[in-house]
């Protein structure tokens, strides 16, 4: 709940009551947070840079051979021309946050028009125990590196190697709650250690995974991207052929009534206030669901608001593909955005020993996800691949950008897949505030947590997977 006390903020200034200053241009939000002002600038930062990205893609052939969505050229051109490195233009401190607003929206969309059923929640659970295994083995060895590494550099504080998984799988935003633990009084820089293996964990997230996408498609791998060198010149630049020009979405409500987009985009935000409702009401009751991210508010409003819809004969006002475009253009803001905020100042502090235990963890990560998905073989494999390896070494957008590599349109089901993710390994936030507080005292428990992790998840794939495929073959043979 606690990411909506600055949202509560901005909502007391905009009081019905309250009187607009003279020059309501330049409304300023109360308590000094985000102007009118400026959060318009923030839109026409991400346009013009959005607009750069595709312009350096149209006209540089390594990016075309590469695949590298525009997006993901505009946010690191963002971060050079910034004031982190050239200092030329100002990023907006905005563009640290929204790629966690924008994920709400994504996840919103994922069940909004689609009949989720048995069969799809069990095919895109090799993407769910995939996630839990790699939490698992980050979780062990992160702790056993860093005691290893603490022989070597003995001004590491105790402990740091819990920040393996807070930094990798849980990115920088869950770097405090261990660093508040091990470090808190700040002088050993444990909040800087974390920070610092969150940044090189996006950065490894990105630059290997692009060479893995590129190599996949390559080797036929890819579900929605063959035969690249076949592609007609405008897969890579220029504009779509009049033939290839797909309707982006078909009107549900006469415009005069309302436009379409803001139809949709109103009916996502009544499924994601109303999956808020019903968390805020189960916390009432049980305080476990007070901590559940809000992340899961959109996925179970959908849930429930789209089949209910549906049993109403009102599924006729959703239209999945103006849905699918909304999220579409999340997913580009996520991913420049999350690009052109990577925090790079604090890279250089405590380099050696991080970049060796960035360097093992992601290397384990990139190989499992590779191993673990090629071998279960389920449709849209290498998709859940590059996403589970972006996601575990960087976070959610890393690993978006990854697929959009090979999923240019957008029609994998990995969306749905991290739907199931999120249903199935809701509680995982549970699990680093608990090991923090028992790592500098007794690392018995975590070290059964993360076991437990690295044996359940493979022994139930290879039931739900591995045995099935074994019959299937058998069937086939006896046919």
């Amino acid at each position: 709940m606690q990411i909506y006390e600055e949202v509560a903020l901005c909502r007391e200034a905009l009081a019905p009551y309250d009187p607009l200053p003279e020059n309501n241009s330049n409304f300023i939000v109360k308590g000094g947070l985000v102007m009118i002002e400026e959060a318009f600038n923030t839109l026409m930062v991400f346009g013009l840079l959005l607009i750069a990205g595709v312009t350096i893609r149209e006209f540089v052939p390594f990016f075309q051979k590469l695949m590298i969505p525009s997006s993901v050229i505009a946010g690191f051109l963002g971060l050079i021309l910034g004031q982190q490195v050239l200092g030329w233009i100002t990023i907006p401190e905005s563009f640290g946050v929204i790629p966690i607003f924008g994920m709400f929206i994504l996840m919103t969309c994922v069940p909004m028009g689609i009949t989720v059923t048995g069969k799809k929640v069990v095919q895109h659970m090799d993407f769910a125990l995939g996630n839990m295994t790699v939490y698992g083995f980050q979780l062990v060895f992160g702790i056993i590196i860093g005691a290893l590494l603490i022989n070597f550099w003995p001004n590491l504080p105790e402990g740091w190697g819990l920040m393996a998984v807070a930094a990798f799988f849980g990115a920088h935003g869950n770097v405090p709650i261990v660093s508040s633990v091990i470090d808190p009084t700040g002088e050993l820089g444990a909040q800087s250690i974390g920070m610092v293996m969150a940044t090189l964990g996006v950065l490894i997230a990105i630059i290997p995974g692009i060479i893995a996408a590129n190599y996949g498609i390559r080797r036929g791998w890819g579900t929605f991207t063959k035969n690249v060198e076949k592609k007609d010149k405008s897969f890579f630049r220029g504009t779509l052929p009049e033939k290839d020009r797909e309707a982006i979405g078909r009107l549900t409500v006469n415009p005069s009534n309302v436009t379409t987009l803001a139809f949709q985009l109103g009916i996502l935000a009544v499924s994601f206030k109303f999956g808020e409702q019903i968390f805020k009401g189960l916390a009432m009751v049980i305080p476990f669901f007070g901590n559940i991210s809000p992340m899961l508010y959109g996925i179970v409003g959908s849930l429930i608001l789209w089949p209910v819809m549906q049993k109403v004969k009102l599924g006729g006002y959703v239209d999945k593909r103006t849905v699918n475009e909304i999220s579409n253009f999340s997913l580009e803001v996520i991913i420049l955005t999350a690009c052109a905020s990577i925090q790079l100042s604090i890279i250089s502090e405590f380099f050696a020993p991080l970049l060796v235990l960035t360097i093992i963890m992601c290397s384990m990560t990139f190989l499992f996800t590779y191993f673990w998905y090629k071998k279960i073989n389920n449709p849209e494999w290498f998709e859940k691949s590059l996403m589970n390896y972006g996601m575990a070494t960087g976070s959610n957008p890393q690993g978006f950008a990854l697929v959009r590599i090979v999923d240019p349109n957008n029609k994998s089901s990995i969306y749905e897949a991290l739907g199931v993710y999120n249903a199935v390994f809701f509680w995982n936030f549970l699990l680093l505030p608990l090991a923090a507080s028992l790592i500098l005292s007794n690392t018995i428990p975590i070290y059964i947590i993360g076991l437990t992790l690295m044996i359940v998840p493979p022994v139930l794939a290879f039931i739900l997977f591995f045995r099935k495929k074994k019959a299937e073959g058998k069937a086939e043979i006896s046919a």
